[in-house]
C-alpha cells in the first residue's frame, strides 16, 4: 500500500462511538406541580367559629351604599331573619333554589388516564363533602341562600394535615369578611372578623370569595335581597294596621256602664281615708268589668242593683286598604326579583306576557349559576391538584327547564332552516356565524362519540348502558 493510501486509510477512521447515555429519568410533572401547591397552603383550616377566643377580641363593620347610617353585618343578619318569616322573602329563596339547583354534572378535561383517575377521586370526594348540610347538593342550596342574602360565596376549602387533598369546606358568612387590596402587589386580601373583634387572613389558595354583583369599586358583593328592605317595613307596618281593623270590626259593639260608687262600709272598710279603700274600688269595678263581658256573650246581664248599661253600635271599615297593600306589594315583588304570578297572583296573567317575564327569572337563575360554579369549581380542583391528579373538573349547572318548551323548540327550527339557506347563499363563509349562533367550535368534532353520525341513513342509537347517568 503506497503513503498515501495509509494516509488516508489513517485519517479516514472515525472516533468510537460513545456508549449511549442512559435516558434521563422521567418526572412526573402533576405531582412536581401537586408538591408546589402544597407548599404553599396551610395544612389546616383558618376561618374561625364565631364563639373562639380570636373571634371574640374584635369585630369590623362595613357599610352598604343605600344605608349609610347601618352597617352590612346587620342588613344581611335581617334578610336572614326575614328569609324565616317572611312568606314573600322565602318563597322567592325557595324558588331561586329550585330553578338553580335543578341538576348538575361534571366535564373533565385531561388524557384520558388523567380524567378516569379524577373521575374516581372526585367519587370518593363527593361522598364525605359537606355532611352536615347532605353532601354537594345541600351545599348548593346552602350557597344559592348565601348568594341572594349576603351578595357573594364565601367557602374555604381547608387541605388536610399531610395537603395530599382537601380535608372538607366550611362556610364562612360573607358578612364576617373585610376585604382590602395590597398597596403591593394590588391583590385582593380577605379577613374574616370576628363579633367582638380579632381578625385572621384567610389563604388565597384555599378561600374564594365570589360576588354576584359589586358596585363600584367596592369588591364586596351586593345582596341581592337588599333593594325590598323598605318595602317590607311597610309590610310590616301596613299589616299591623290592618290587624288592628280587624280587631275593631270584630267588636261590634262597645258596652258602656255606669256602676254607682260603693261606700267604705260596703267594702268592708271603715272610712274614705283608710289606705285600703282606693285599691279595694278598684277591684270592685274590675269584678263588675269581668261580669258584663262574661255576659255579653249571652245577651243577658246579672249584677249589682244601679248598674246602667249603653251599648254604642262600631262602625269600622278596610275600604282602601287592599289598594294600599297591593300597591306596597308589587313593590316588594319588584325589590325581591320575583314575579307576582309567581306569589299566587293570578290576575290579568297571560301566556304572552308569561313567554317575557320568565326569561327574565330564568336569567336571574342562570347568573347565580355561573357564580356558584366558579365556587365550585375552585374547591374540586384544589383537590384534584393537591391528589397529583393532571386534570380539571367544570362544574355545569342544568338550565332552568322553560314551561314553553313546544314553542322554542319550533324558534329552534325555524333558526335551523334559515341558517341552512344563508349558508347556501354565502357559502363558507357563513360558516363562524353559524357556529357563534350555536356555540360550536373546531375541536367538538373531535369530542364527539364514535356512534355520532346523524348525516348517515340508518344510524342506529348508542346502546343504553344501563343506571342512571
Amino acid at each position: 500500500m503506497s503513503l498515501i493510501s495509509r494516509l488516508r486509510a489513517t485519517f479516514s477512521r472515525r472516533p468510537p462511538t460513545p456508549p449511549p447515555k442512559p435516558a434521563p429519568q422521567r418526572v412526573n410533572l402533576a405531582a412536581t406541580a401537586a408538591s408546589r401547591v402544597r407548599a404553599r397552603l396551610p395544612n389546616s383550616r383558618t376561618s374561625q367559629e364565631p364563639m373562639t377566643l380570636a373571634g371574640l377580641l374584635g369585630w369590623y363593620e362595613d357599610r352598604l351604599d343605600g344605608y349609610p347610617a347601618d352597617s352590612r353585618s346587620r342588613i344581611v343578619r335581617v334578610l336572614r331573619a326575614l328569609a324565616d318569616s317572611d312568606e314573600d322573602v322565602q318563597g322567592t329563596l325557595r324558588d331561586l333554589r329550585s330553578l338553580c339547583g335543578a341538576g348538575f354534572s361534571f366535564d373533565f378535561q385531561g388524557s384520558k388516564a388523567s380524567i378516569k383517575a379524577a373521575q374516581k377521586e372526585m367519587d370518593i370526594f363527593l361522598s364525605r363533602l359537606y355532611p352536615e348540610g347532605g353532601g354537594l347538593s345541600g351545599l348548593i342550596a346552602n350557597q344559592i341562600g348565601e348568594i341572594a342574602l349576603t351578595g357573594a360565596s364565601s367557602l374555604e376549602w381547608y387541605p388536610e394535615r399531610n395537603r395530599r387533598g382537601v380535608a372538607g369546606v366550611a362556610v364562612v358568612p360573607a358578612e364576617e369578611v373585610r376585604i382590602r387590596r395590597d398597596e403591593t402587589t394590588g391583590e385582593l386580601i380577605h379577613e374574616q372578623w370576628g363579633m367582638f373583634g380579632g381578625q385572621v387572613t384567610l389563604h388565597p389558595r384555599t378561600y374564594a370569595y365570589m360576588a354576584l354583583t359589586t358596585q363600584g369599586r367596592n369588591p364586596h358583593g351586593v345582596p341581592l335581597f337588599v333593594a325590598s328592605l323598605a318595602s317590607l317595613e311597610r309590610k310590616r307596618q301596613l299589616l299591623e294596621a290592618e290587624q288592628r281593623v280587624i280587631n275593631l270590626m270584630a267588636r261590634s259593639a262597645l258596652v258602656k256602664a255606669s256602676v254607682p260608687k260603693p261606700t267604705p262600709q260596703e267594702l268592708g272598710l271603715l272610712s274614705v281615708n283608710d289606705p285600703l279603700y282606693v285599691d279595694a274600688l278598684a277591684a270592685y269595678y274590675g269584678e263588675v268589668a269581668d261580669l258584663i263581658v262574661a255576659s255579653s256573650e249571652n245577651g243577658l246581664y246579672v249584677g249589682p242593683n244601679g248598674v246602667e248599661i249603653d251599648v254604642v253600635p262600631v262602625t269600622q271599615t278596610a275600604g282602601g286598604a287592599a289598594e294600599i297593600t297591593r300597591g306596597n306589594q308589587h313593590r316588594v315583588w319588584n325589590g325581591l326579583g320575583t314575579l307576582p304570578f309567581l306569589r299566587g297572583e293570578m290576575d290579568s296573567t297571560t301566556q304572552a306576557l308569561s313567554q317575557v317575564t320568565i326569561p327574565i327569572v330564568h336569567a336571574q337563575a342562570v347568573m347565580i349559576q355561573q357564580t356558584l360554579a366558579r365556587a365550585l369549581e375552585f374547591g374540586l380542583n384544589l383537590h384534584l391538584q393537591l391528589c397529583g391528579i393532571p386534570a380539571q373538573v367544570f362544574v355545569l349547572f342544568a338550565p332552568p327547564k322553560s314551561p314553553f318548551l313546544l314553542d322554542e323548540a319550533t324558534a329552534l327550527l325555524r333558526k335551523a332552516e334559515a341558517h341552512t339557506k344563508l349558508a347556501a347563499l354565502f357559502g363558507p363563509a357563513w360558516a363562524q356565524a353559524a357556529m357563534r349562533e350555536f356555540d360550536v367550535v373546531e375541536g367538538d368534532a373531535a369530542r364527539a362519540p364514535a356512534w355520532w353520525n346523524p348525516g348517515a341513513a340508518g344510524t342506529a342509537p348508542p346502546p343504553d348502558p344501563g343506571g342512571t347517568p
